[in-house]
């Protein structure tokens, strides 16, 4: 096959700022059509605050996209219908009896699908959504406008600085390694040219752009608190794939796409096969690392499994006596990520992976004898030394990943929240299968349904969106003692709500909250449902194994 050089803005990539667009996002849709839409996101994390997301989303018009003309309109749709769909599932409506939401009304689930479908990505929270499209530069005259303390985000679900923070390292972290993606088509042109100094500064430049990143994700401690994050940010970045702890055993129903009349009671296991399934925010979706990684010729491999191993003198071997690259990525899981970056995002890491052979270069050109007997001038020595330097920088970039999964969510899910180690909520907080959710939903009154609550808007606010807050919520109401005094007894019963029969549970019962303490040896799955320990901990070992 006849080498052809990659440019990237035939793939929709910035040489100045990567995979974030070459200017600001949008922070808002100039076509008055669109109002009801900014007219919600003006006021977002008060509606969300307040509890009223479910009833003003149900009340939305269903909104053509046909109005929307460029990409940066379309980007920016996308952005905010992310925004409202997580707050309708997840958000809920305050009442504690209310689950998350199986159902994405039509208001919001066909703009998004339309929207999703050209943009070239799942109609879900991806990294695109709140890092890559979701940012703005606070001082245009500023030396460096990429700066991380240059840029400020357009929209948060909680409305906090942490959450901020969260997203501005990733986009930061983009931007700071657009010159690393120049410099791996740079490497890849002088591959193919057999230019070896020319694939060796490439090799440095692609080191400089990791070695600002690794800077840049050590700052997240600065102003992101695991504790704020844990229990009031992360939940709203989930998916609904392998979330059945979290009250989504089925996926989400988008309401006007895959459904044709979701309260008829006939052929439910036809209308359960329409619930989709996406996984939800995760590093895993930005193509910046799987570029890397496809550049450098690291291989990942199912979760759980080791790939044939081979030593470097086996796999020099191999393509000494072939000719033929060494395997390609076999991760399901990253693969499926690329469904969540935009097409044209994806269809670079395709043709990248069919045309940079850096990796196979390097092993070809450094034996294991310059270990002993190269100088340090040796442009082979230096070319080695380059190509490892990337691979160690690329691990030190995992492993910090992994210490901040370590304190950002395996901390906070063993330690629980700062409340009394048990919560007295009504026993109708219990799950409602679909079935008996969509039964009670028919039968409910206009102003019930429009409202979203399934006991209607007189309902307490729910006790678990902030528990360390809710002081009330901590009474042990089945644990009082029996007073010898029979008055005082009638008198406790008859001060108790006659609405809902009270129980206690405990942290670790938390019924329908990604963000809940966890048991002993309990899986913490990351908002894409992944084992996220065990993934990451794979991922930085075959970083470790690339090495030559």
């Amino acid at each position: 096959m006849t080498y052809a050089p990659l440019r990237l803005e035939d793939y929709d990539i910035s040489p100045t700022h990567g995979f974030l667009p070459s200017e600001p996002p949008l922070r808002r849709l100039p076509d008055p059509y669109y109002a009801p839409w900014e007219d919600i996101m003006d006021r977002f994390n008060q509606y969300l605050l307040a509890h009223h997301i479910r009833r003003l989303v149900r009340k939305m018009p269903v909104l053509s996209t046909d109005k929307l003309s460029t990409q940066a309109e379309y980007r920016r749709a996308f952005s905010i219908l992310s925004f409202m769909g997580h707050a309708h599932v997840w958000g809920r409506n305050g009442a504690v009896s209310e689950p998350a939401s199986e159902f994405l009304p039509a208001s919001i689930a066909v703009p998004w699908v339309a929207v999703a479908e050209f943009l070239q990505l799942n109609p879900v929270v991806c990294c695109a959504g709140v890092c890559h499209w979701n940012w703005q530069i606070l001082d245009d005259t500023a030396e460096d406008l990429m700066d991380i303390d240059n840029l400020g985000t357009i929209h948060t679900f909680s409305g906090s600085l942490d959450e901020s923070w969260f997203y501005l390292v990733t986009t930061a972290i983009e931007a700071k390694c657009a010159r690393g993606l120049s410099a791996i088509l740079d490497a890849t042109a002088a591959v193919e040219r057999d230019d070896m100094s020319q694939v060796t500064r490439s090799l440095h430049q692609i080191a400089y752009a990791l070695g600002e990143a690794n800077t840049i994700l050590e700052r997240m401690y600065e102003r992101c608190d695991p504790y704020v994050f844990y229990w009031k940010i992360r939940e709203f970045l989930a998916g609904w794939e392998n979330m059945e702890d979290a009250g989504l055993p089925y996926g989400v129903l988008y309401e006007g796409v895959d459904d044709t009349d979701t309260f008829s009671l006939d052929n439910w296991n036809s209308l359960f096969r329409r619930f989709r399934k996406y996984a939800g925010g995760s590093a895993a979706q930005t193509p910046l690392l799987q570029a890397l990684d496809i550049a450098l010729g690291i291989k990942h491999f199912p979760t759980g499994e080791r790939g044939p191993q081979s030593s470097v003198a086996e796999a020099r071997n191999k393509l000494q006596a072939q000719g033929v690259p060494e395997p390609p990525t076999v991760n399901s899981y990253l693969v499926q990520m690329r469904d969540y970056m935009p097409g044209g995002h994806r269809r670079f890491l395709e043709d990248l992976a069919a045309t940079c052979r850096i990796r196979e270069y390097v092993l070809l050109e450094c034996s294991d004898s310059l270990l002993h007997m190269g100088t340090a001038s040796d442009p082979r020595v230096l070319l080695r030394q380059a190509y490892n330097g990337c691979v160690d920088l690329i691990k030190t970039f995992r492993d910090k990943h992994i210490m901040i999964v370590s304190r950002y969510i395996i901390a906070p899910a063993k330690n629980g929240p700062m409340t009394p180690q048990r919560l007295a909520v009504p026993e109708s907080s219990k799950l409602m299968p679909p079935v008996a959710y969509m039964q009670a939903m028919a039968k409910q009154t206009p102003r019930q349904q429009s409202g979203g609550r399934m006991g209607g808007d007189s309902l307490s606010a729910d006790p678990t969106m902030y528990p360390q807050t809710n002081i009330a919520a901590t009474l042990k109401s089945s644990e009082q003692p029996v007073s010898k005094c029979p008055m005082q007894n009638m008198l406790a019963a008859n001060t108790r709500p006659k609405s809902v029969t009270l129980q206690v549970v405990s942290e670790a019962q938390d019924v329908g909250r990604l963000a809940r303490k966890l048991e002993d040896g309990a899986v913490a799955r990351g908002t894409g449902g992944t084992d996220a320990m065990q993934f990451l901990k794979q991922v930085r070992n075959e970083t470790a194994q690339t090495r030559i």
